[in-house]
C-alpha cells in the first residue's frame, strides 16, 4: 500500500454530529441529578469504610487476645527442669541403648557442681535438725545394691 498524503484543507467541512432539539436546555438538570447520585454513592462508601474500621478493630482485638492467651515465648529450661521432666526408666533405657558407662557419666560431671549439690544437701539436713537416729534410719532405707546398668 502506498502512502498517500491527504490534504486536510481540501476535505469538506460539514458537521456530522447532530444534537437533539433542546438538549442543552436540559443539560444542567442532568448534571445536577448525576451529582446527587454520586453523593448517594459516597454514603455507600462511608458504610464500606465503617465496615473496614470495625473489621480492623476486630482483628486487632483478636491479636491481643491471642497474644495474652498464648504463652509469651518459649522459656529456656534449665538442665534440672529438663531432667525432672524425664521419666527415670526412659533415661536408664536411653543410657543403656547408647552404651554409656557409669565411668563416662562420672567423668562428665563437673566436680564443682557435685560439691555445690553436696553442700546444699548438707544444709537441708542441718536445717532440719535431724538426729543421729533419723540419719541412721535414712541410711538404712537406701538400697545401694541397685545398679543403673
Amino acid at each position: 500500500m502506498k502512502n498517500k498524503k491527504i490534504d486536510i484543507e481540501s476535505l469538506d467541512r460539514k458537521n456530522i454530529h447532530q444534537v437533539p432539539d433542546g438538549y442543552f436546555d436540559g443539560l444542567p438538570l442532568k448534571i445536577q441529578s448525576r451529582i446527587n447520585q454520586k453523593n448517594g454513592v459516597s454514603s455507600v462508601f462511608f458504610i464500606t469504610r465503617m465496615q473496614m474500621v470495625w473489621s480492623a478493630t476486630a482483628v486487632i482485638a483478636l491479636f491481643f487476645i491471642g497474644w495474652f492467651w498464648y504463652p509469651q515465648g518459649t522459656e529456656l529450661s534449665t538442665t534440672e527442669q529438663i531432667l525432672a521432666d524425664l521419666n527415670s526408666e526412659d533415661l536408664i533405657e536411653y543410657l543403656y541403648e547408647e552404651d554409656i558407662s557409669t565411668d563416662e557419666i562420672i567423668a562428665a560431671i563437673n566436680e564443682n557442681y557435685l560439691l555445690d549439690e553436696i553442700s546444699l544437701i548438707e544444709d537441708v539436713i542441718i536445717d532440719e535438725n535431724l538426729s543421729e537416729e533419723d540419719l541412721e534410719s535414712i541410711y538404712s532405707e537406701l538400697d545401694y545394691s541397685t545398679e543403673i546398668m
